[in-house]
C-alpha cells in the first residue's frame, strides 16, 4: 500500500511538473462547474424568474393609480348650449381628464393564494437548483475518478509491458543459446501484444472520460486530474457515514410543488366567488359646445367620485370550473410525485450505506490479493531467469499481478467515489 501511494504521489508530481497542462483537483472541477455548467445555470435562471413572479404577486396587493386624458371629436347632431337648439353637421370637441385609483377589497382571496403559490414555486425552484448541483457533482466525481482509473491502469499496463519486454529479451537469448523453445518466444510475443491492446483501450478510455468531464464542467481545454486523491488515508465506512437529517432536495422540491398546486387550486376556486372593488376618481370636463371659455369650464366642471363595485360571476362557458378540475388533477399528480421522490430518496440512502460497506470489504480483499501477486511475480521472475520456472508460469504470474493491480486501483476509485456520494448527499440534505 505504501509503495502504491508513493507511486501515485510520484506520478502526480510528474504530471504537475508539466507546464503545458494544468492540474485540477476534484473540488476545483466542481467549483468551476457551478458557474459554467448549463444545467445549473438554467436552474438558477428559473429560480430567479420564480422569485420575480413572487415579487410581482406581492405588488398586486397595492392599489392602482391611473391618469386618464380623453379627447373626443363629434360630427353630426349636437346641442347648442347658447341657443338651446339642436344643430346638425356641427363639429364638437370635448376634452376630459381624471386621476383614478382602485383597490380590490375582496377577490375570493385570489391574490393572497397567488402569493402563496409563487412562494412555494420559488422554494421548489431553489431546491431543484440544489438537486441539479448534487447531480452535476456526482457526474463530475464519476468522470474524474474514471479518468484517474484509466490513467493509472494505463500506467500499470506500461509497467507490465516493460516487464514483458525484459522477459522477451531473456527468452530470445535462451532460444539463441538453445535453452528455450521457439514456442516460448511466440508465447511471450503474444503476451506482449495482449498487453499493448489493453494499454490502447485504457488510453482511449482516459480520453473519453476527459471529454465527458470537460463537457460536464463547461470547460473547453483539457487538463490533468490529481492522482493524489488516492494518497489520502481511506477511512472505513462507519467513520464517514452519518444518519441524514432533514429532507433531501428532490423531496423538498416535491413538497413545495404539492403546496403550490394546492394554492393554485384555491386561486381557481376564488375565481368563482364575487369580487368587491373600491374606486375613487377626480376629473374635469370641457366642451366647445358650451359658451364658457376653456379655463372656466375646467374650473367649474370638477367632479370627484367614489364608487363601490360588486361583480358576481354568473356564466363563463364553464372555463372556471374546468380550471378548478385541472388544478385538482395537478394536486393529485404532484402528490404522487412526492411519494415517489420519498421512496427513491430512502432507497438511495440505504443503497449508499450498503455499497460503501461492500466496497470497503472488496478494497481490503483486493489489497491482500495484489500484495500476494506481487510477491509471487517477484519469485517467479527470479526463478525464470535461473531456468527454474517456465515461460508459461511467468506469464500466468505476470497476468495475475497486472490483473490484481488494476482491480485494486478500481476498488480504490469506486470506494472514494462512494465516499464522495455520501458527502454530497449529506450536505445536500442540510
Amino acid at each position: 500500500m505504501k509503495r502504491l501511494i508513493a507511486s501515485l504521489v510520484f506520478l502526480a508530481a510528474t504530471l504537475a511538473s508539466d507546464g503545458q497542462t494544468a492540474v485540477k483537483s476534484l473540488d476545483s472541477c466542481v467549483e468551476y462547474a457551478l458557474s459554467h455548467n448549463c444545467d445549473i445555470l438554467l436552474g438558477k435562471s428559473a429560480e430567479a424568474q420564480s422569485r420575480e413572479d413572487l415579487r410581482q404577486s406581492k405588488l398586486d396587493l397595492l392599489p392602482s393609480l391611473n391618469l386618464y386624458v380623453n379627447q373626443y371629436y363629434n360630427w353630426g347632431r349636437s346641442v347648442d348650449m347658447q341657443e338651446l337648439v339642436i344643430v346638425r353637421n356641427r363639429l364638437t370637441r370635448q376634452t376630459s381628464g381624471s386621476v383614478g385609483a382602485s383597490l380590490p377589497l375582496f377577490d375570493g382571496l385570489q391574490r393572497i393564494n397567488t402569493i402563496a403559490m409563487n412562494r412555494h414555486r420559488a422554494a421548489a425552484a431553489a431546491q431543484n437548483v440544489v438537486q441539479k448541483t448534487m447531480d452535476v457533482k456526482t457526474d463530475i466525481a464519476g468522470a474524474y475518478l474514471a479518468e484517474i482509473l484509466a490513467r493509472l491502469t494505463a500506467a500499470r499496463l506500461e509497467q507490465s509491458l516493460e516487464n514483458a519486454n525484459v522477459q522477451l529479451k531473456i527468452v530470445r537469448h535462451k532460444y539463441n543459446g538453445g535453452a528455450a523453445k521457439r514456442s516460448d518466444c511466440l508465447e511471450m510475443e503474444a503476451h506482449k501484444a495482449d498487453i499493448q491492446g489493453r494499454l490502447a483501450a485504457a488510453l482511449s478510455e482516459q480520453n473519453t472520460q476527459m471529454e465527458q468531464l470537460c463537457a460536464l464542467m463547461g470547460c473547453e481545454e483539457n487538463f490533468c486530474t490529481d492522482t493524489c486523491i488516492e494518497s489520502a488515508i481511506i477511512p472505513p465506512p462507519e467513520r464517514v457515514w452519518e444518519e441524514l437529517e432533514g429532507t433531501v432536495p428532490s423531496v423538498a422540491a416535491a413538497e413545495s410543488s404539492v403546496a403550490a398546486a394546492k394554492s393554485a387550486l384555491r386561486v381557481a376556486k376564488g375565481a368563482l366567488m364575487p369580487s368587491l372593488t373600491l374606486s375613487a376618481a377626480y376629473g374635469t370636463y370641457y366642451s366647445d359646445a358650451s359658451p364658457d371659455p376653456f379655463k372656466e369650464q375646467l374650473d367649474g366642471n370638477r367632479n370627484p367620485s367614489v364608487s363601490l363595485s360588486l361583480a358576481v360571476p354568473v356564466f363563463d362557458g364553464g372555463r372556471s370550473m374546468l380550471q378548478v378540475a385541472k388544478c385538482r388533477s395537478e394536486v393529485k399528480e404532484s402528490s404522487i410525485r412526492l411519494e415517489q421522490a420519498r421512496q427513491q430518496a430512502e432507497l438511495y440512502r440505504i443503497r449508499l450505506k450498503e455499497e460503501a460497506a461492500t466496497l470497503y470489504a472488496q478494497l481490503a480483499a483486493s489489497i491482500s490479493k495484489r500484495d500476494f501477486c506481487r510477491e509471487r511475480l517477484r519469485e517467479l521472475t527470479a526463478a525464470h531467469r535461473s531456468g527454474a520456472a517456465t515461460t508459461s508460469e511467468w506469464i500466468d504470474a505476470s497476468e495475475a499481478s497486472a490483473q490484481a493491480e488494476c482491480e485494486c486501483v478500481q476498488c480504490q476509485c469506486k470506494y472514494i467515489f462512494q465516499l464522495k456520494m455520501i458527502e454530497y448527499y449529506r450536505y445536500g440534505c442540510r
